[in-house]
This record gives structure tokens, C-alpha cells and sequence, in this order.
């Protein structure tokens, strides 16, 4: 029965829910309030008083009014215990929560323990409860404060070992400066030395003899650096210790190098600069290296002995104690006035993988050249002309004009000039000495106050002039010549500078090359047949073959181009032969022929075919073929510029090829 109760009331039920006269459900709503509460600033505490609340209005109820015709259904609210609000009842005191101080405890244990392991392990350290520290290893490096350049310096190392246990693989590891040598038959360079020592038992001491030959400059100080290196047993690292550096002073040099010349030069004068070595060793010096610097205006000329690599390096093979040895060393000074210049010269024996680089210096010195003003300034002159370098032509003589001026503010005394001739053009007849006396032995031409009594005495800004005239002897290939004139002069002058005043100047002269141009006429040259009368008849055409030559002299000459023209009524075959290009402008009826280069006193040519259909007007006459050429080119040795020139080519032909006397003139 229940379920066919329940069954009935769902169907009821149901019916209710979807009946379209039903009417909605009453709906409960709820007004919304801001009251005013008064929080306490402190923790509620049970003995406390505690703040009013006020009380909350009821909730109101609205139940919307049934519908028309349907019946009335009430819907009573339901009220919650919860909520309930009784006026003026106190709140219920809050639950205080205790405070965990445990965790602080547990912190402030932890440091102190941290605090204490560290400490313990420090304290363990330093006391040397360790298996081993390199503080317990003793090294000392003892050896003399000074010595003498190219001695034997002999030292000691102390290695001490206070560990509980033994040190292996140990190595003494030894630093020496620039230009140490070991001791013994064959010495070698030595940067770094490293002397093994194996194995050091616990508490044992022992003593490292080392002696090494030191080298180095005067008063300079050195260093030489102990350190061992070692191993301990379960350990694959390295572990060292350093010891105080052993500082030493170089008393005495081994080598001394003294420099000597004059301290006062002027530019363009050739100075000797002498360089002498002198052992202070107890012992022969061996393979010392003599390495000079020059500066920018020291031309380097001649040395003796001369130098074994470069210009400025020499080798000494051997110098004995107290032995010495002499280097002559010659250049020329350029620069301006009142310049000053320095040459720098190191001794020492040589690196060793370069032979010719000094490694350790021994000595170093230098020497200081001061230019003052010239005292004697030289001018040359060719055929009028200043220049320092000439161009003549072939075959040309030439007058050399030398111009002495004494620049400075003091006399100088007995001027000397001398002239040196040089060149493949001259021979002892070539130069007209005039006043002058040419030596035959020295072959130069000199003035002396002996043969010109002017030059005994020149003041300050006076000028002395002589003349000599040169001509060449048999031209051959690149003619040249070159003067080269050395005035001397004495004055009463301070003893750092020289006594012999020096001016020079140097000329050269240079013989440019000939060319020669030439052109003919002919029949079948060059491979050319030629048709028609000769002599040439009015209203019939001959043909001709015309040749332009082109001949270089002793030197070769370069870009040879020779230029011509047609006449009008000369006609052009296009029929050519030769060397180089031939180029025809059939407009302006130009030639232009590109020989290209010539060598040495050879020759080029090239042929070429023409015609020529004379006119009444031209009976009688030899017609022009061909009008003036003109040749270009470079002569390669000089420089210079060349021109020929050849004059017209007509139609009258050469009697020695068997052609009758005016067989070009125009017949009827």
C-alpha cells in the first residue's frame, strides 16, 4: 500500500508542478544591512567586557498576492536557528594560541654547533694537525749581494721537510735573469733550471748546491727566484712553495765598449765612428755579439771588419782577459740643422735559437752627433744648369762650374778641393783640369792653395769658383758620368769638432740616345708586286712600295711611334708588310705606324703598297708619294724624350736597282 501511496502523491505532485493555473511559488527575500561594530584594539580576553552588537532586524517576509480565481495558498516561513539574533547577549571570547619558542631553541642550538666545528677545524689546521702543510716545508735561497759581470755566482737552497709524512716527486725549480750561463765546458743560456730531488722523509734537511755564470751591465740589479714543487701520497695534485728571491748587484761588467768620433758634424758629411771592445772577465768571453742601432740619418757606407749580418751586427769569436779589439765604422750624416742624432751599440753574447740578436747585454753605450750649419757649401753646376742629375745629348761636351761658400761666421783657412770623376764615358783625357793638377794615381783633379792662392784664406759668406770642362770618349750603351767634389778647409775651432771641414756635392750626367727615321721607294719589296709603267704615264696607275725605317742609337728606346700622310692623289692598297701596326685614316689619309720597342743601335721597318694615276697637270713632274714623317719615342735609360724626322718620298726611284736617271717623272 505505502507504494501505491507514494505513487499517487508523485502523480498529484506532478500534476501541481506543470498546471498552467498554478501559481508561483512564494518567494522569501532579505533586506541587507551596514551596521556599525565596534572592533576592540586588543585581544579579547576572558574577564573583559565585550562590545555590543546590534541586533539585526527580523527578516521580512513578502508573499506576493494569489492570482484572480485561484485559491489562496499561504506559505509560512521557515526561521533558521542560526538565524536568530538575541539583543545584547555578549560574544563568545576567542581562543588564545600558545607561542612556539621551540623553533628559536632550535636555531640558536644549530649555530652554536656550526660555530664550534669550524672553530675546532681551524684550531686543527693551524696547529698542524693535518697530515701535512706547507708551512711545516722550510726553503731558503742563499747566495752572495754582489758580484762581478762573467763570474761564477754560487748558491745554496736549504729544503727542509716537518710534516709527519714524507713529500715525493719534489723538484727544485731555479729562475734565472736575462744572460745567465751554466758553468762548465760547453755553457749554454739559462732561463729556467729545474733540479729533481725525489723524496723528502718527514723532519729531513738538505742543502742544494747550485752555481750559475751571470752576466749583465754595470751597477744593474738581478733576481734569481727559487720554488719546489712536490707531491704527497693519495694526491695526483701539484703543491709548491716559493722562497725570498736572492737580490744582487753587478759590480763590474765583464765588457766595456767605448765609442769615439767627432761630436759636431754638418749634413752630408762622412764621419768615422770607432767602437773598442775590452774584456774585464777573469776568463776568455766567447761568441760576443756586437749589434749597433742607427738612427734615421746615418746613412751606413763601409765597416772593418765588416759586419756578419746586416749592417750592424759583428761578431767577436773570442777576447781574452784584459784583451781588446777595434770596430771602424764609416756613414754619412743627413738631417737638418741643429738636429740631434744618437747611435746605440749593445754587446752580449747572442739568444739561442737567433744567432745574430744580442740575448743578455753586457755594455751598452751610445754616441750623440750634433748638425750644425754647414761651414762649407757646395754648389755644381753642369753646362749652367744646378740640377743633381743631367741629360745630355750623345756626344755633347760639358762644363762643370763649382761653387765653394764659406757659411760660417768664422774664417777658415788652406781650401782644399779635389774632384773624383766616375762613369763608363770618362778617361784620364776626358776631364780639362784648367788651374786644377790631375793625379793620375788617385785619378782625381784637385785645387790647392799651392796652385791658387785664393784659397788660402776664405772669410765668412766669401765664395770661390772653379771650371773644368769633361767630354766623353768613345759613347757606348747607358752613357753616363758622375763628379763627385770634396772641399776641404782648416779652421782654429773648438777640439770636440773636426779639424778637416768637409762639404761635398755629388753630380750625375746621363747621354740620351738617337733615333733616326728614314723611308724610300720601291718595286716589289718586301714581298709586294707592283704593276704599271715607269716611268708613270697620264690615265695609267703604277704602284709603289714605300718603306719607313725606324733606328735606335746606344740605348734602348721605348714606345716608338712614327706618324706620316698621303697625298690626295695618292691612293691607299691596304697591302702591308712589316713590324709593329700600320694604322690608314682613309679620311684625313693619316699613317700611323706602332713600332713598339727598340732595342740597342737596331732597327725596324715595315712596307706598305701605294698607287698613283697621275694627271696632265703632273707631266713633267715627280709626284709625291708619300709626304714628311715623324718619329717618337722614350729613351729608357734617361727618360728623355727623342724625335726624328724624315722628309717626302717621291715617285723617282734609286739608279743602284738598275731604274733610269728621272724614271719617276710623269710621261704623256
Amino acid at each position: 500500500m505505502t507504494d501505491v501511496h507514494d505513487s499517487e502523491e508523485l502523480r498529484a505532485l506532478r500534476r501541481k508542478l506543470y498546471a498552467r493555473s498554478s501559481a508561483a511559488n512564494s518567494v522569501q527575500q532579505h533586506e541587507l544591512s551596514n551596521p556599525e561594530v565596534d572592533v576592540s584594539r586588543n585581544w579579547n580576553l576572558p574577564n573583559q567586557p565585550q562590545p555590543q552588537v546590534q541586533a539585526q532586524p527580523q527578516p521580512q517576509v513578502v508573499t506576493p498576492a494569489p492570482a484572480a480565481a485561484q485559491p489562496t495558498q499561504v506559505t509560512s516561513p521557515v526561521t533558521r536557528p542560526q538565524e536568530s539574533v538575541v539583543e545584547n547577549a555578549p560574544a563568545a571570547p576567542a581562543p588564545v594560541k600558545r607561542r612556539r619558542r621551540y623553533r628559536t631553541f632550535i636555531l640558536i642550538a644549530s649555530l652554536l654547533v656550526f660555530i664550534f666545528g669550524v672553530g675546532l677545524s681551524s684550531l686543527y689546521l693551524y696547529m698542524g694537525g693535518n697530515q701535512i702543510s706547507s708551512a711545516q716545508i722550510d726553503i731558503d735561497l742563499q747566495g752572495p749581494f754582489t758580484i762581478g759581470g762573467g763570474e761564477v755566482l754560487k748558491m745554496q737552497v736549504s729544503l727542509g721537510n716537518q710534516n709527519t709524512v714524507p713529500i715525493e716527486s719534489a723538484t727544485l725549480v731555479m729562475k734565472y735573469p736575462p744572460g745567465t750561463r751554466s758553468v762548465g765546458e760547453a755553457p749554454r743560456n739559462l732561463f729556467e733550471e729545474r733540479i729533481p730531488i725525489r723524496n723528502i722523509a718527514p723532519n729531513e734537511y738538505r742543502n742544494v748546491p747550485v752555481s750559475v755564470i751571470v752576466f749583465g751591465e754595470e751597477q744593474s740589479e738581478q733576481n734569481i727566484s727559487a720554488t719546489i714543487e712536490y707531491r704527497i701520497a693519495g694526491s695526483s695534485g701539484t703543491f709548491y712553495k716559493d722562497a725570498e728571491p736572492l737580490k744582487f748587484s753587478i759590480s763590474s761588467s765583464p765588457l766595456l765598449v767605448r765609442l769615439e768620433s767627432v761630436e759636431k758634424v754638418a749634413s752630408g758629411q762622412t764621419v768615422d765612428v770607432t767602437m773598442t771592445l775590452v774584456s774585464n772577465a777573469s776568463s776568455p768571453l766567447k761568441d760576443i755579439l756586437v749589434s749597433a742601432e742607427y738612427p734615421n740619418g746615418f746613412r751606413f757606407e763601409s765597416a772593418d771588419p765588416s759586419p756578419v749580418f746586416g749592417q750592424n751586427v759583428w761578431r767577436v769569436d773570442e777576447l781574452l782577459p784584459q784583451e781588446s779589439k777595434t770596430i771602424t765604422l764609416t756613414g754619412v750624416v743627413l738631417g737638418l740643422t741643429e738636429e740631434t742624432f744618437r747611435i746605440n751599440v749593445d754587446a752580449g753574447p747572442a739568444l739561442p735559437d737567433n744567432p745574430f740578436i744580442v740575448g743578455s747585454v753586457l755594455a751598452e753605450t751610445g754616441i750623440d752627433f750634433f748638425i750644425e750649419r754647414p761651414f762649407i757649401n757646395v754648389v755644381t753646376k753642369i753646362n749652367g744648369d744646378s740640377n743633381s742629375t743631367h741629360v745630355l745629348e750623345q756626344d755633347e761636351t760639358s762644363r762643370v762650374d763649382v761653387l765653394v761658400t764659406n757659411t760660417l761666421e768664422e774664417t777658415v783657412y788652406d781650401m782644399f778641393v779635389e774632384v773624383i770623376p766616375g762613369g763608363n764615358v770618362l778617361d784620364e783625357q776626358s776631364i780639362s783640369a784648367g788651374s786644377g793638377f790631375y793625379d793620375s794615381n788617385s785619378g782625381t783633379v784637385q785645387w790647392r792653395v799651392a796652385n791658387n792662392s785664393t784659397f788660402a784664406v776664405i772669410r765668412p759668406g766669401e765664395t770661390r769658383s772653379l771650371s773644368f770642362g769633361v767630354r766623353t770618349a768613345e759613347v757606348q750603351s747607358t752613357a753616363a758620368y758622375d763628379l763627385v767634389v770634396n772641399v776641404y778647409a782648416r779652421r782654429v775651432a773648438e777640439r770636440s769638432a773636426s779639424e778637416q771641414l768637409i762639404g761635398t756635392a755629388q753630380t750625375g750626367v746621363k747621354f740620351s740616345s738617337e733615333i733616326f727615321t728614314g723611308s724610300q721607294v720601291g718595286r716589289n719589296d718586301a714581298g709586294l708586286s707592283d704593276r704599271g709603267p715607269i716611268p708613270p704615264k697620264v690615265g695609267e696607275e703604277t704602284t709603289y712600295t714605300l718603306t719607313m725605317v725606324a733606328e735606335a742609337g746606344v740605348n734602348d728606346i721605348v714606345d716608338v711611334i712614327g706618324n706620316a700622310s698621303l697625298p690626295v692623289h695618292v691612293k691607299w692598297l691596304n697591302s702591308v708588310e712589316g713590324d709593329g701596326d700600320l694604322v690608314f685614316n682613309p679620311v684625313s689619309k693619316q699613317l700611323e705606324w706602332k713600332a713598339g720597342n727598340i732595342l740597342s743601335k737596331a732597327r725596324k721597318q715595315v712596307s706598305f703598297q701605294v698607287a698613283i694615276t697621275p694627271s696632265t697637270s703632273q707631266v713633267g713632274s715627280s709626284p709625291t708619294l708619300m709626304n714628311s714623317q715623324t718619329l717618337r719615342a722614350t729613351d729608357r735609360f734617361t727618360d728623355a724624350r727623342l724625335q726624328s724626322s724624315a722628309g717626302p718620298v717621291y715617285t723617282e726611284l734609286s739608279t743602284e736597282a738598275g731604274f733610269e736617271e728621272e724614271n719617276g717623272k710623269v710621261q704623256r
